[in-house]
């Protein structure tokens, strides 16, 4: 009601004698919106990182529903910030002077927390926003180029191993609502393997694997820590339309509707 009775107040005050009112209830809805959206984003990312939210991060499904409304609140500018500090943690964070180190001492636990949030974020940022953040960071030079790369890299990887697979890899069933969401995807995915500057977008992180040997009676079991390299295949996306396809005419059903109606027929061509 407040907001409301603001909003009418700026309509029709409009004498000089009261002009300062007019502003100051300008001004009063803008401090409003600025404290409902810093409440929408502290608390979105608070409940991410929240222990129960971080228990299995192979997917972290439990961050998504926040990570969801980050992405729909954030600006660009704020989405590209908290990535990069999430990215900063896990790059630098496991910095340590032992010549042998375990994961404790890398903190690998808590840096993969931060690596999977920053994976949601990128996921769920809104395409118009993603390009956004490409255009004003790589294509106009941005102080954070660098981490603008990794944002593709970590959307490409969440978006095809998370989203387009619990379609066309786990889904018992699917249907035509189904392939408009795949076909969504499909095109993210597909936006950025044709990136021109795809060589840059690669992750190396160095000792943040673990492999675990089988333990021997001559070697006992011990934790060995590897590198972690992620680039894209550029082709691979050709392989993954192929493989929904695949699933998609497994229906019959469906196969029919994608291949004997106008709207089956534009969904198809996405995958072509």
């Amino acid at each position: 009601m407040k907001i409301f009775l603001s909003l009418l107040s700026l309509m029709v005050l409009s004498s000089c004698g009261i002009k300062d009112m007019a502003n100051e209830a300008r001004e009063n809805l803008r401090k409003t919106g600025n404290a409902v959206h810093l409440q929408v984003l502290t608390t979105s990312l608070q409940q991410m990182l929240s222990p129960v939210n971080t228990e299995s991060l192979t997917p972290p499904v439990r961050m998504f529903p926040f990570g969801d409304t980050f992405g729909r609140e954030a600006t660009p500018i704020e989405i590209l910030e908290v990535y990069h500090t999430f990215l900063m943690d896990v790059k630098l964070g496991g910095s340590t002077n032992k010549s042998h180190p375990t994961s404790r001492d890398l903190r690998l636990a808590s840096r993969k927390i931060s690596l999977a949030a920053a994976g949601v974020i990128s996921s769920f940022t809104p395409q118009d926003k993603f390009e956004s953040i490409l255009n004003s960071q790589v294509e106009l030079g941005g102080r954070y180029e660098d981490t603008a790369y990794i944002i593709c890299l970590t959307r490409y990887t969440y978006l095809r191993d998370f989203f387009l697979s619990s379609i066309i890899e786990k889904s018992d069933r699917v249907n035509l609502d189904s392939v408009k969401k795949a076909a969504e995807y499909f095109s993210q995915l597909k936006y950025i393997a044709n990136l021109s500057y795809l060589d840059r977008i690669v992750l190396h992180i160095p000792q943040f694997v673990v492999v675990e040997p089988a333990e021997t009676e001559v070697q006992p079991k011990e934790e060995v820590l590897e590198d972690l390299d992620i680039s894209i295949n550029p082709q691979e996306y050709k392989l993954i339309a192929r493989k929904a396809i695949r699933r998609f005419e497994r229906d019959e059903k469906l196969r029919n509707l994608l291949h004997n109606t106008a709207e089956g027929q534009a969904l198809l061509n996405v995958f072509q």
